[in-house]
């Protein structure tokens, strides 16, 4: 599926002002504890500071004013607003319909919600480069997640694996920018990572802040997140590169002449073997150890850390919960980027 015309302007990664560590859990001894930091290598996560009354919102607003400032792009020239996400500040109204008064954009705007989660960027840029075109030439792309919210402090599995992060992209009509993407879904996996209570299946009841044992020994609630760590690592490890793969033959194109990967940081020995699997040399696939799995703002982050980005061939891929895969390829990229702190 390919989009002409199409270009990344500016990335704003953000992250919220609590800083927690993860040796200081109380649920586990310092053995069990020491051992989990050294196999994750994440020793410190960040989390949305409910003292402070941080919330998604409060970043997104703050990366998004900080986008329009640095472009220098007046709010009534924004046609869009899109936020991709699995948290949101309500049941309803949408998030996307909040951003539009809180950033101050014009009421002649779109604004609505996807709610995916770690292949949601790539899933983001589709919906929001497919509305650009002469007359709808700036949209403004948030994504991100208090995954924390859904994850027990008990359960050993994903614990200490998970910073809250957000993000605002800025997308522009523009000659000469191409994307083309390839998706897969898999939707017999989605017990590989589910929170089982709160939807319309299973609304919220008492037994949903029950503790129970999963079959590998940890400690959980059914109002928080399940994760088949294996079954997730197997699935990225074989699944991810096949569809890289096949998207470079529509390109015609070789591993050797992507000049960066940019992919979901869901686990840093996953993608050592992505890496290994597509014979990726090192400097062109950033990992990235400080702030362990962000969801679906993770790709945001890589780029946000570039700092500015002038490149051609390159490909970003989002995959994890669903089970759901999105790559891109971009013949060019050309865009400037900061991460912030709240």
């Amino acid at each position: 599926m390919k989009l002409k015309n199409v270009k990344i302007s500016y990335v704003c990664g953000i992250f919220p002002s609590k800083k927690v560590q993860n040796i200081d859990n109380p649920y586990f001894d310092e053995i069990t504890k020491g051992k989990i930091i050294h196999l994750s290598e994440i020793k410190e996560r960040y989390v949305l500071n409910r003292d402070a009354n941080e919330t998604m919102m409060s970043l997104y607003k703050k990366a998004g004013l900080q986008t329009i400032e640095k472009l220098g792009w007046k709010k009534e020239e924004v046609k869009g607003v899109i936020v991709v996400s699995q948290s949101h500040e309500y049941r309803f109204p949408s998030t996307a319909v909040l951003l539009q008064d809180e950033l101050g954009l014009s009421k002649d705007c779109f604004a609505y919600d996807v709610v995916m989660g770690c292949s949601g960027y790539i899933y983001g840029l589709f919906c929001a480069m497919s509305h650009l075109n002469e007359n709808c030439d700036k949209i403004l792309m948030f994504v991100g997640d208090s995954v924390n919210d859904f994850i027990y402090s008990k359960n050993r599995s994903v614990a200490f694996l998970f910073s809250d992060a957000a993000s605002c992209t800025a997308l522009e009509y523009a000659s000469g920018f191409e994307a083309d993407f390839i998706f897969e879904t898999d939707g017999s996996g989605r017990n590989a990572i589910i929170v089982p209570h709160g939807g319309s299946a299973h609304p919220i009841c008492e037994d949903s802040f029950k503790e129970y044992q999963d079959e590998d020994g940890n400690i959980n609630i059914k109002s928080c997140m399940e994760m088949k760590g294996l079954d997730v690592f197997v699935f990225i490890c074989q699944n991810v590169p096949n569809v890289i793969l096949k998207l470079l033959r529509i390109q015609n194109l070789e591993v050797e002449d992507i000049s960066s990967f940019f992919l979901h940081q869901a686990n840093y020995y996953a993608l050592i073997q992505i890496r290994k699997k597509l014979k990726i040399k090192n400097e062109c696939l950033p990992l990235e150890k400080n702030y362990g799995n962000t969801s679906s703002a993770s790709i945001a982050i890589l780029l946000a850390e570039e700092k500015s980005c002038q490149k051609s061939n390159v490909i970003m891929a989002g995959f994890g919960v669903g089970l759901s895969i999105g790559v891109v390829f971009f013949n060019k990229l050309d865009f400037k980027s900061e991460l912030l702190f709240a």
